[in-house]
């Protein structure tokens, strides 16, 4: 990556030398349309259109941000998530996957289990550097009034940090991850630039642990609880290999209503915690919001738990909408497909229940993304909305930052999954 030298100083259109700023929302037209558009496109082009989708979804939510009534602008391109995708692909993916292929023809699966051992390590920091620079990619692209970011930091530098402070996650049995979040944080947040001018980052992780003890002691009562009353039956009925080898009608309905209750038991456990964890995360946002600063101002978020809670169910719904629209058309397709072919030996060799359900398998997949557009914007305008920044900027005073060449984003945040918008 080179980078060239800031632009002079110059003027950002008629503004006082020091001016407060106005966050605000307008939310985009055209995203229920758009959000039927990506998903028949990329279910056409086998995905290949996601990173063309993807694309015109950011740039319809940046823009919705308005900062002093103006938009905020988003110049990257679909083919440049394509190239950093296939970057990745052909440099990481592809040897990784041939060299494990390898492994297990040569000695067989045991030690390729082994391999994979060994290859967690890498995989953590290779997510490390495509948080960073899936970032940093996002940032080059985005301007307002002409004035662009950028992240102007080390990505080995997050990605070592990211890498040992998760080691220590399981060995402190999670209590160090608000000093995780909040040292991740730290380096993400000064290595940001507006223009020329850089953010700060004053949060400590002190206040973070009250809010994350509750949720920690109340998620591990609930947990011993459930599965204590749970515990003792699993072991009963697994505890006689003779009812296991033969075992009678009531045996079996026995056995299914124990394991159904075992996974709502989970279940419920699992709902505990992120009704629990909202509380947190909404004092974790209102934290960092409040002690991230720009050029002598500060922002500041109101979100509430409850509030992310109420967001959480909704956007679940409207997910499940899309599910089952996809299914739909998906049965509905396949069932007027089967009656067309009728005896083919195509829909003969395969059976049409067969394929139904193959189908149905393959849009359940696709379609839990068919309202993304639309989640994503109801949780970008609820952050939004919630958030101010309080104090006076001198954007009279504020130079381009340094241009930073990239050609090619987020191949590694793609690749494994995160941080995918």
């Amino acid at each position: 990556m080179s980078v060239a030298v800031a632009a002079p100083l110059f003027t950002l259109g008629d503004v006082s030398d020091r001016s407060p700023l106005r966050l605000s929302w307008l939310q985009p037209a055209g995203l229920v349309g758009l959000s039927f558009v990506n998903f028949i496109l990329k279910f056409l082009t086998l995905g290949l259109y996601g990173f063309w989708g993807k694309t015109e979804v950011r740039r319809r939510l940046w823009s919705a941000i308005r900062l002093e009534g103006e938009p905020l602008n988003y110049s990257g391109t679909g083919r440049e998530l394509f190239l950093g995708f296939l970057v990745i692909f052909g440099v990481v993916l592809l040897p990784v996957l041939l060299a494990n292929l390898a492994v297990v023809f040569m000695f067989g699966p045991e030690k390729a289990q082994v391999f994979g051992l060994v290859l967690y390590p890498l995989f953590f920091f290779l997510i490390g550097i495509g948080t960073y620079r899936a970032q940093r990619y996002r940032l080059t692209r985005t301007s307002w009034r002409g004035i662009r970011g950028a992240l102007v930091g080390s990505d080995t530098r997050y990605a070592w940090t990211y890498i040992w402070t998760a080691v220590l996650l399981p060995l402190t049995l999670g209590w160090i991850a608000p000093w995780r979040a909040t040292r991740l944080q730290k380096i993400m947040t000064e290595d940001t630039r507006f223009g020329d001018r850089p953010l700060t980052f004053t949060a400590e992780a002190g206040p973070l642990y009250k809010r994350f003890a509750v949720m920690w002691f109340v998620t591990l009562l609930v947990g011993l609880i459930v599965f204590g009353l749970f515990g003792g039956a699993m072991l009963s009925e697994f505890s006689n290999p003779e009812r296991l080898a033969s075992p009678s009608p009531q045996d079996q309905y026995r056995l299914g209503m124990l394991l159904i209750s075992a996974y709502l038991a989970m279940v419920a456990v699992y709902l505990v915690y992120y009704l629990m964890s909202a509380w947190y995360r909404a004092k974790a946002t209102q934290h960092y919001a409040a002690n991230t600063h720009f050029e002598g101002a500060s922002f500041s978020s109101t979100v509430t738990g409850p509030g992310f809670v109420r967001l959480a169910f909704s956007n679940f719904m409207i997910t499940m909408i899309g599910v089952t629209i996809g299914l739909i058309l998906c049965v509905a397709v396949v069932l007027g497909a089967g009656g067309l072919l009728g005896g083919s030996a195509a829909v003969e060799a395969m059976g049409l229940q067969q394929a139904v359900g193959f189908a149905g398998g393959m849009v359940l997949i696709a379609s839990a993304g068919l309202m993304a557009p639309i989640v994503q914007a109801r949780s970008w305008r609820y952050l939004i909305q919630n958030l101010k920044l309080d104090g006076k900027v001198p954007l009279g005073q504020i130079a381009q930052a340094a241009e930073q060449k990239m050609s090619r984003g987020e191949g590694l945040a793609q690749a494994f999954d995160i941080d995918g918008f």
